[in-house]
């Protein structure tokens, strides 16, 4: 009787388990609860921590709707086996704002497709490297995905992908898509509301077909002679001779223009902000430019040149909210002339130095700037020098700020000719800053006209005061004119006969009784002459490339196989090889038909038009399907010709073989 009720007891607990299982596997299909821990397609190829993903072979599905919470910097799935193909089916990965939903960091050969990732911090992640093995990435694929993220759709580092199809929707404007990839095609992604940002120059891509709100993404390597009229954003890469005009977004992108090793380009009636980082000799003229600055964007300016020399930015509107509205730095002989210019971060115009970590902490100090002629206001500051030198500040209007003029760290430099009016603190403030010249200037209506900060460093016991040095208030003739100056001018040459004392041990010995006309100041410029030709990336070596799209390397349940391709320049000939037997000629996309059962090989070869050869990654697929037909592959050939191809362009999608 005793072991009759203990086995009834057993049996009631594990009904009772049972139950509540099916209840978690119904709750889980019907409405799934978050993910304490990670789902990982394993090294092993098992698939961990869910039911929702279905495996055969390589081909990974998700057969089910997943939700999930993991914090920022960590992951919800990870693929840390080569050769997978995750497709989502159109089924959905839902997050709470935070972490990465899918990440696969030193993979090779993957393909993640059809799945909607709504609301993670970043929706799919590609490292080139996976430190724990020290494996590198090259060929994965994100095709046709729809993305809708709180930060990065996607953070791109790897090589010898193919990005394509997929939606990209930022909830914030600031982010999109982070790139840092080579040899990568990037095609027929449609951003809204957001935009590409390289995380650093990268090299041998081609892009076509990109959108943002409906409008073109531009993004050029190597190219030259060429106009780009009316871009969401524009990318140049070791450009040169080019015209950018029209361009901008309704959408606030982190960067509108950027040009990475480009000269000679004019950049005109464009709205949103501008970043040149190494690009020499350009003009941007008579643009709309505003950049509102944000913790993704920190110190973002609406036009930032970085390493970038001899270039000309004159005539635009620039409003900065809590950016600058021109930042050079480590940037040399520039000029900024006869710009508006109003900012509500730290500075409107800000010229400094970059300090790069090397066994003689080098430091490039930008040298001979031109900022003149510019209307500028800044509730901080209206012109700050930062550790530069040789610059030439003249017949500026800057009015309302706290510091008109900003020095610190700065040396020779020449202030002259300009009207400093309302600073609410100083007009002119000196921190650890030598041998600058003042003169010719209207100090007008401001709470002082100057300070020096004096610094103080500590050497053991005692301390010392550092004072700036050299610093003089006029030319040895003339002065300035100071709306305070109580001397007088009994000679009437328009200058008082007694020294005005501008701060401590600074005195204008030849003070101005009216204000002095700026207009009249001359100024020669000098001439940039490189210690080294320019830097410009090398042309591209890549050439052609060749994509398979399909087959992919699964099991296919019928016999029939499309053969889908993208190549990346004009060709005048492809064909394939199955198996390694003779190559058969393609004038497009076509079906292999009547396969046998079991593991085939394929590579696609072709030339360009110019000669060069190239090969496809070999693609290893398996046909598991009832033999109806002959086992011999036929090619359906179009009657497109090749040299319609050859001149769709760089980039050429041969139409989409319909399945």
């Amino acid at each position: 009787m005793r072991k009759t009720a203990v086995t009834m007891t057993i049996l009631l607990v594990i009904l009772a388990v049972s139950c509540f299982a099916v209840s978690i596997r119904s709750s889980v299909q019907a409405a799934p609860g978050p993910w304490t821990g990670e789902i990982r397609i394993a090294p092993d190829g098992a698939v961990q921590g869910t039911d929702m993903i279905t495996r055969s072979g390589n081909l990974y599905t998700l057969v089910g709707e997943l939700s999930g919470s993991v914090d920022n910097g960590q992951i919800f799935i990870t693929i840390e086996k080569d050769g997978v193909v995750f497709d989502g089916s159109g089924r959905t990965i839902q997050g709470t704002g935070t972490g990465v939903a899918i990440a696969a960091h030193g993979r090779k050969d993957i393909t993640i497709k059809n799945i909607r990732i709504i609301n993670f911090g970043t929706g799919i992640e590609l490292r080139s490297i996976d430190f724990e093995s020290n494996s590198t990435a090259s060929n994965n694929r994100v095709l046709d995905n729809y993305l809708e993220t709180a930060y990065f759709g996607m953070t791109l580092d790897t090589t010898d992908a193919f990005v394509s199809g997929n939606t990209i929707v930022s909830k914030n404007s600031q982010y999109g898509v982070l790139f840092r990839c080579n040899n990568t095609v990037f095609s027929n992604n449609v951003f809204i509301d957001g935009g590409l940002i390289l995380n650093e120059p990268s090299s041998l891509n081609v892009f076509s077909g990109n959108t943002i709100n409906g409008k073109p993404l531009v993004y050029l390597e190597h190219q030259s002679g060429q106009v780009i009229d009316g871009a969401a954003q524009v990318i140049l890469i070791g450009c040169k001779n080019m015209v950018v005009q029209n361009a901008g977004s309704t959408a606030n992108l982190r960067t509108t223009i950027e040009l990475s090793g480009t000269s000679n380009t004019r950049i005109t009636n464009c709205r949103g902000n501008i970043v040149l980082r190494n690009s020499h000799s350009n003009i941007i003229v008579d643009n709309q430019l505003a950049v509102t600055g944000s913790m993704a964007s920190y110190n973002s300016a609406a036009i930032e040149l970085s390493a970038s020399h001899n270039n000309t930015i004159a005539g635009n509107s620039i409003k900065a909210t809590n950016g600058f509205g021109v930042s050079l730095t480590a940037s040399s002989y520039n000029k900024v002339q006869g710009n508006d210019i109003s900012s509500t971060g730290q500075a409107a115009v800000k010229v400094d130095t970059v300090q790069y970590t090397s066994v003689s902490e080098q430091q490039v100090i930008p040298d001979h700037n031109y900022i003149y002629e510019n209307n500028i206001t800044c509730p901080e500051s209206g012109i700050s020098l930062r550790n530069s030198k040789n610059s030439v500040v003249f017949k500026n209007l800057i009015s309302g700020c706290k510091y008109a003029i900003m020095l610190s760290g700065a040396h020779q430099n020449s202030i002259l000719g300009n009207t400093l009016s309302g600073s609410t603190e100083y007009a002119i403030y000196l921190s650890i800053s030598n041998y600058n010249t003042f003169y010719h200037n209207n100090f007008l209506d401001n709470a002082a006209q100057a300070y020096e900060e004096h610094q103080v460093y500590w050497w053991f016991v005692q301390n010392d005061t550092y004072y700036s040095e050299g610093n003089t208030f006029d030319n040895g003739k003339e002065g300035n004119y100071w709306d305070d100056y109580t001397g007088s001018d009994t000679n009437g040459d328009g200058i008082g006969e007694t020294p005005y004392v501008v701060y401590e041990n600074f005195t204008d010995q030849y003070p101005l009784t009216s204000p002095f006309d700026i207009s009249s100041v001359t100024v020669e410029f000098a001439e940039w002459v490189p210690t080294a030709q320019p830097d410009q990336p090398a042309p591209p070596t890549g050439g052609l490339r060749i994509i398979i799209l399909s087959p992919e390397n699964i099991t296919y349940s019928a016999s029939d196989v499309p053969l889908d391709l993208v190549v990346t320049q004009p060709v005048s000939w492809l064909g394939y090889s199955l198996d390694y037997q003779s190559n058969v000629t393609i004038l497009q996309n076509t079906t292999l038909t009547s396969l046998s059962q079991g593991t085939h090989s394929l590579t696609v070869y072709g030339n360009t038009t110019e000669g060069v050869f190239a090969a496809s990654e070999t693609v290893l697929f398996s046909v598991n399907a009832p033999e109806s037909f002959p086992l011999l592959p036929v090619a359906a050939v179009s009657t497109a010709s090749i040299s319609a191809v050859a001149a769709a362009g760089l980039l050429m999608y041969f139409k989409k073989h319909k399945h």
